[in-house]
């Protein structure tokens, strides 16, 4: 009897991701590391098939396997929800609902910054229609409504702004490659903060020391918003870097580290690891902008 054979899909194929959030993994493993996380209604390329597994491209140029259950591949060259109507979550979690009213079943959880498709929002709740062609309903307070057939306002972030952001996130738990509230990394949380104000950042510590935006700052002129890099030498040895944070002001910095998650710690702090592995400081030129928000004031 002959068996049913399995069809590779063609490499650069575009696809979405359906899953609120799932692990890239270094190998088509679900115990292999993961190396990152894309969230629900995130672009990816597919380049190539593995059994039930993807390989895939995310957004900031990331590579790993996902399992197929977590994309839909797309017939179109469209992006979801890159044209029209979108709704981009501003609540660290938003729960979508199966009916318009808060007694609906929650079919899933959206987090900041997710982009999803919008349906209908001329009532209280905006329907969607969510990366996997279902139905759901949010709460039109939790969320800025876009339309991505018009050209749109980016404000300059305020850094103080960016540090309430930030300040939004203490007691998310650390998450190596994690990039969601469900669980961050040191570099996930630097990206998600600035993409919630329309900044698109690449993925690692020592690629966002090494952006061109970015410009030195000594130690002794670090103010709120700026960039702090810790590792194993001294800048400009961007190699060198292991862990990223953001100066609250001269004597503090928020991150995501260890044992403690989000957290503030001072610079001089005699219990912390970084203490003396501070590496230097970067302040971002807010030139070159892009649509990526949800930022609290809008």
């Amino acid at each position: 009897m002959p068996t049913a054979k399995k069809t590779k899909q063609p490499a650069g194929q575009l696809g979405v991701v359906v899953s609120n959030v799932i692990s890239l993994r270094a190998t088509a493993d679900s115990d292999s590391e993961c190396v990152t996380q894309a969230l629900m209604g995130q672009p990816v390329i597919a380049e190539g098939g593995q059994k039930d597994w993807y390989y895939v491209q995310t957004w900031d140029t990331y590579r790993g396997w996902i399992p197929g259950y977590a994309l839909r591949l797309l017939d179109e060259s469209r992006p979801y929800a890159s044209t029209g109507p979108a709704a981009v979550m501003r609540e660290l979690f938003v729960d979508i609902r199966e009916q318009p009213n808060d007694r609906a079943t929650i079919l899933t959880k959206a987090t900041v910054s997710v982009e999803l498709e919008v349906v209908d929002a001329s009532g209280e709740w905006v329907e969607l229609r969510l990366p996997d062609t279902r139905t759901g309903f949010i709460r039109k307070q939790d969320a800025k409504l876009v339309d991505k057939d018009m050209a749109q306002t980016i404000w300059l972030p305020d850094p103080h702004r960016l540090i309430e952001t930030a300040s939004r996130f203490i007691g998310v738990p650390y998450l190596w490659g994690g990039t969601s509230p469900f669980g961050i990394d040191c570099s996930g949380f630097v990206q998600l903060v600035h993409r919630i104000h329309g900044i698109t950042l690449l993925r690692d510590a020592d690629i966002q020391a090494g952006d061109p935006r970015c410009q030195p700052v000594s130690r002794e002129n670090v103010r709120a918003g700026d960039l702090v890099f810790f590792g194993k030498g001294k800048d400009p040895d961007i190699a060198a870097i292991t862990h990223i944070g953001m100066a609250v002001d001269n004597e503090h910095f928020i991150h995501s580290g260890g044992i403690w998650g989000v957290t503030i710690t001072r610079f001089d702090d005699p219990k912390s690891p970084y203490t003396n592995k501070y590496w230097g400081a970067r302040r971002m030129r807010y030139e070159t902008l892009d649509v990526g928000g949800g930022a609290p004031e809008d």
